[in-house]
């Protein structure tokens, strides 16, 4: 059984009498969904345009809803959108919708084409105009262009007006300074008591840690050779308020340390600066069964690489990478000899002062010395020599630690 039109009738009328409705109940079958909008329109007192693409039918029943739900439930089952212009409610498919919107958009763009050109110098102070560049080009219009002065440091824009303010304001916005910190290090081997001298406190942290306190992230060790002297195994120290470079020179004159290298480095905020120190050594490689040999190399060095993040109430955080790789034992091969690499290396993370001493360590090797002291002619007898000499043997026990002091350099 359909409902009639005098169902329709019969709420519209008592709608009318009791004015704006709170809640509709509202029963419909097969009926044209123009005609079931038209009703909930007058039910509520609102003016409302349908559209001629608006067609179908509509089933449903509600019951003591509120009226803006009941018109949202019809308009999404008849798949239409609503707009709005002052007191009038514009109804229409969502298909009739986008193809609206496609003809503005073609005509705003029309319009943009028709827009004057105007061409812009932009100066940049800290920022590479050539870097800027790559990502200023997602700002230019379809018809806009960007150039890179090399020499002046320049962006050169030709664009519309709405274009070029808007990458302007961009460009005054990327072109800040960016910390700069020095990082000054010291590359020593010492023994124990040295840095118990040099008030060296080794914490280790663990997987608990928090993040940027000492936390290693990657800690490696590949030993070519089985009986290598050397040990992996990093700690973290700090020294606070010391005067490190006399110290180690003290300790330098006094023969219980040695100050391999001592590097200066100068790195920007999130930028990677390394240096090296070592040889790159030769060995020849086989080229099948030709027998053609040629030479390649092998590094040996001891490598530091750092990334600096300049922080807050002057601190800074620290990406460090460290690398010792070390000649080892020759290897006899079918082909020939092969240098083994006795490679240790860590990656890690901490967060330090500015000024503030971070030292790491861990990198242990043994020296053995012998000594002979004796009788001149006598210890040399055969058997009645050692009433007459003392062999003796020193067992020395040396850690390679490196001091990095980081300096957060004031940009003006």
């Amino acid at each position: 059984m359909k409902t009639t039109d005098v169902l329709l009738t019969l709420l519209l009328a008592t709608a009318s009498a009791k004015g704006k409705v709170n809640a509709v109940t509202l029963t419909v079958d097969e009926v044209p969904v123009a005609q079931v909008l038209q009703t909930l329109a007058a039910l509520d007192g609102r003016n409302i345009v349908i559209g001629p693409e608006v067609d179908g039918v509509l089933s449903l029943q509600l019951t003591n809803i509120p009226w803006m739900q009941a018109l949202q439930t019809v308009l999404s089952s008849a798949g239409l959108t609503m707009t709005s212009q002052g007191a009038v409610l514009f109804i229409h498919s969502h298909a009739w919708q986008e193809a609206k919107q496609s003809r503005l958009e073609t005509e705003q763009e029309k319009r943009r084409q028709t827009l004057p050109l105007r061409g812009q110098s932009i100066a940049l102070r800290y920022a590479d105009a050539g870097e800027l560049a790559k990502a200023g080009e997602k700002l230019l219009s379809s018809r806009g262009a960007m150039t890179v002065d090399k020499r002046t440091n320049r962006l050169l824009v030709r664009d519309d007006e709405r274009h070029l303010s808007d990458i302007q304001t961009w460009a005054a916005e990327m072109d800040k300074p960016v910390g700069q910190v020095e990082l000054a290090a010291h590359i020593v081997t010492m023994n124990e008591k040295s840095l118990r001298e040099l008030g060296v406190k080794w914490t280790l942290a663990d997987a608990d840690s928090p993040p940027g306190r000492g936390k290693f992230t990657t800690l490696s060790s590949d030993l070519s050779v089985t009986d290598a002297t050397s040990r992996a195994g990093f700690n973290i120290g700090r020294i606070n308020g010391r005067l490190l470079e006399f110290e180690l020179s003290a300790l330098e004159q006094q023969q219980q340390l040695e100050i391999i290298a001592s590097p200066r480095l100068l790195a920007s905020h999130l930028q990677p600066a390394s240096i090296k120190q070592g040889s790159e050594i030769p060995y020849q490689v086989s080229s099948g069964d030709s027998g053609a040999t040629s030479v390649e190399f092998k590094e040996a060095v001891l490598g530091m690489e750092v990334t600096p993040t300049v922080l807050d109430d002057r601190r800074v955080r620290l990406k460090l990478r460290i690398s010792e790789n070390m000649p080892g034992q020759v290897l006899q091969q079918a082909d020939g000899e092969v240098l083994a690499i006795d490679k240790q290396e860590i990656e890690t993370q901490v967060e330090v002062k500015s000024g503030e001493t971070l030292a790491l360590g861990g990198i242990f090797s043994q020296k053995n010395k012998s000594a002979r002291d004796g009788v001149p002619l006598l210890g040399d007898i055969p058997w009645l020599g050692q009433l007459f000499r003392h062999d003796g043997k020193d067992h020395e026990r040396r850690e390679l630690v490196v001091f990095i002091t980081p300096r957060i350099i004031s940009v003006q």
